[in-house]
């Protein structure tokens, strides 16, 4: 049987088709492990840490005794220190059972407590077992977020900290390595415990070694990965071309990669519209993955709404980010990007802290665009909507047209400040209920300029191209011209729309709509 795309619990190398993460295993065994470094693996929800993990087991098993644990579903008993440390002790003993470890061993290691079951108790019994054994032990510990709101899992890390220091001094022997997956790192699990409270950063983990190997997917490895599935299914289509899309829109994540993936395959696949795997994988069946992607509802997207809407902070600098446009330094030591950074909403790219893909981008202006559905400019486009579409797809020149003129009455008292923070987000609003069901779209970031934003609208098949921002001067004026003029040659597009938001006090004399061509491209520029 050919294998399948996989976008739930862990890929098999043998059933799912995979990206080849044979060299980050090797990286992370040789630097890491084989070093004894403790390290945490935290990464963003469904980033592929606990694949990650099951590979890295499968790399060392043949040299070390190697228990993988998870703190997933620990219940009430490990809030107690001697329920804490027995259900450690059976999990350790279920997966050392399955080595060939001395079962003598096995059996003392699982044997009642002399006394209280407590940490000490079994700092030592670990001494004992990594003493005796005949290879080395490594521990490793996935869902470790699932402890997070436990202050006893912090006292748990503190003694194999402890042993960890006494170890490297000749005076303990214990676990050769300790590996942590979750998403956050020990200093945000004490931010997540005590959320109102003064953040405390004396981390009982602070001896970990920075874990820095890239997670992400590659276009070339993604390539790789379709041309197996490809050959498999006995399909002709560009894998290069689908590999850069795939990763334009999702940077990488691992899951969204897979994800769109598995909606090519087991879902356009299978639509009317397609009807069959090699229709599939073509131009238009890859847009219409995106837009079944964005419509879902998932763990990550509903995880994604649930954080932004329990952290208003953080959902104030996501504003700035993706509405406003400001700059915002990728600077770790800032707890609200660090968290951005974690959830894997943010990147950083050229210093600056930007949304990390396409996708996640989309869903979050979505959820913001949500919260303006009562809005008199979403209203007004929702009756008119049918107005604004042909049977070829958008009609965009009426579509500028129709928001100029209810952008002008509905806007008219505000003031440039809110405008101008605003402008571009009020013109989603209006476009979101046109295009809704049928379409989607993503901004283009231009880093350097915040003043201008490229929307990319995908609609039943058809791309357009509007550039959307902030009048300063005849001669970024041009510049904003030249780069639309850019961005319709790298999409093959003959015309794109240009939407500028004056806010001079004499903006009468710039207002107003012209055509014009430049470099074989039509450009047609509406001034606010």
């Amino acid at each position: 049987m050919p294998k399948k795309f996989n976008t739930t619990a862990i890929c098999i190398p043998g059933k799912h088709y995979m990206v080849d993460t044979s060299d980050r295993i090797r990286q992370i065994v040789e630097e890491l492990v084989e070093q004894n470094k403790y390290f945490t693996i935290n990464r963003a929800r469904q980033y592929g840490k606990t694949t990650i993990l099951y590979q890295l087991k499968a790399a060392l098993q043949n040299e070390y005794y190697v228990a993988k644990l998870s703190f997933e579903g620990l219940g009430e008993t490990a809030r107690y220190e001697s329920g804490l440390v027995q259900i450690f002790v059976d999990e350790v003993r279920k997966q050392l059972g399955m080595t060939s470890l001395n079962k003598d061993l096995l059996e003392d290691w699982s044997a009642p407590f002399a006394g209280t079951a407590s940490l000490a108790a079994l700092g030592n019994r670990i001494s004992d077992l990594c003493a005796a054994s005949d290879r080395e032990i490594i521990l490793m510990i996935d869902e470790v977020d699932a402890a997070s709101n436990n202050e006893l899992f912090l006292d748990f890390l503190g003694m194999l900290r402890r042993k960890y220091i006494s170890s490297n001094e000749g005076e303990d022997i214990t676990f050769k390595s300790v590996i942590l997956a979750g998403v956050y790192d020990i200093k945000n699990v004490q931010i997540k415990m005590r959320p109102n409270e003064e953040h405390q950063y004396n981390s009982p983990w602070n001896i970990t070694a920075d874990f820095d190997i890239d997670l992400s997917f590659h276009a070339d490895e993604i390539a790789v990965m379709l041309e197996e599935y490809r050959d498999d299914y006995v399909l002709d289509f560009d894998t290069a071309w689908f590999a850069g899309q795939i990763y334009d829109y999702t940077s990488g994540y691992p899951f969204l990669v897979s994800r769109l993936c598995w909606l090519l395959d087991g879902k356009v696949s299978r639509d009317p519209d397609f009807g069959s795997k090699q229709a599939a994988w073509t131009p238009a069946g890859f847009l219409k993955a995106v837009k079944l992607i964005l419509k879902e509802q998932n763990t990550l997207f509903d995880d994604l709404n649930k954080k932004l809407d329990s952290d208003e902070k953080l959902k104030k600098l996501i504003y700035q980010i993706v509405v406003c446009r400001k700059t915002v330094p990728f600077n770790l030591n800032d707890n609200l990007v660090k968290l951005g950074y974690m959830f894997g909403w943010l990147k950083e790219l050229n210093g600056m802290a930007v949304i990390s893909n396409r996708i996640f981008e989309t869903i979050i202006c979505d959820k913001l665009l949500q919260e303006r559905t009562t809005s008199r400019i979403y209203r007004a486009a929702d009756l008119e909507k049918n107005q604004m579409k042909t049977v070829a797809g958008l009609n965009m020149d009426d579509i500028i047209d129709r928001f100029a003129a209810h952008y002008k009455s509905i806007y008219a008292d505000r003031t440039a400040d809110f405008l101008e923070n605003e402008a571009r987000m009020i013109f989603l609003t209006f476009l979101k209920p046109i295009i809704n069901g049928s379409g989607n779209y993503y901004m283009e970031p231009e880093l350097f300029d915040k003043t201008r934003t490229d929307i990319v609208v995908d609609y039943q098949g058809h791309q357009y191209i509007i550039e959307a921002k902030v009048w300063h001067g005849e001669s970024y004026e041009q510049t904003g011209r030249e780069q639309l003029c850019g961005y319709l040659k790298r999409y093959s597009l003959p015309a794109g729309w240009l939407l500028s938001f004056c806010f001079n006090k004499n903006k009468e004399k710039l207002t107003g709509t012209h055509t014009f061509e430049m470099d074989g491209k039509i450009i047609r520029e509406t001034v606010l």
